[in-house]
């Protein structure tokens, strides 16, 4: 478990035509699945302790075998192929980009995260908790298989980019954060006092 330092992410260079893609998908995992109701899409992703409030929206796997993460960068995209938010088995895989030339992107204050932070996923019908177990800096750009089944616990995955970054290759490593299910957000309610009965 590796935990970041808590600065501004400084843009990084122009990127070439010869960048490695961000975020490759393991073969085995690039067919095609059904697509999960529209009820079960996250729309919102927040991690307060990380100032972190993003929209999400579905993304799959292009041609090139890679994710096909937003091109607006203050955007996150949830891998429809992984699970949905509230599965009872396997992980829910949100992807960002972690800056731009023009400055930090979506996923930049994930470098702020730590083991305990509270996330939360807001869907059509529902609002989901988490609280974040590990963050992990991985060495390369594919997308491990640990952090993308479909079978097993549980548990949301938040990536981006992280580490080093190699001119004509892009950043060499990656920041996982993984959450596990924390029951779903509720409102806090405050009861009035109680008036003492007479006698």
């Amino acid at each position: 478990v590796v935990a970041l330092a808590a600065a501004s992410v400084p843009a990084r260079p122009a990127p070439t035509a010869e960048a490695a893609p961000p975020f490759p998908v393991p073969p085995q995992r690039i067919a095609a699945h059904a697509t999960p109701a529209s009820g079960r899409w996250p729309l919102r992703l927040t991690l307060a302790e990380a100032d972190l409030d993003a929209a999400v929206v579905p993304v799959a796997v292009r041609t090139d075998g890679q994710l096909d993460v937003p091109e607006d960068a203050k955007t996150a995209g949830w891998w429809k192929d992984t699970a949905p938010p509230g599965s009872r088995q396997g992980s829910t895989l949100i992807a960002g980009h972690l800056d731009t030339r023009h400055g930090a992107a979506v996923f930049a204050p994930l470098t702020r995260a730590k083991p305990g932070d509270r996330v939360t996923v807001a869907t059509p019908n529902s609002t989901l908790s988490y609280r974040v177990t590990t963050v992990t800096v991985r060495r390369g750009a594919a997308l491990p298989d640990e952090y993308t089944a479909t079978s097993g616990p549980p548990r949301l995955v938040l990536v981006t980019c992280t580490g080093p970054y190699l001119h004509g290759r892009g950043y060499r490593d990656r920041l996982y954060v993984a959450a596990a299910p924390a029951g779903p957000s509720k409102p806090v309610t405050t009861r009035p006092p109680r008036t003492p009965a007479n006698g």
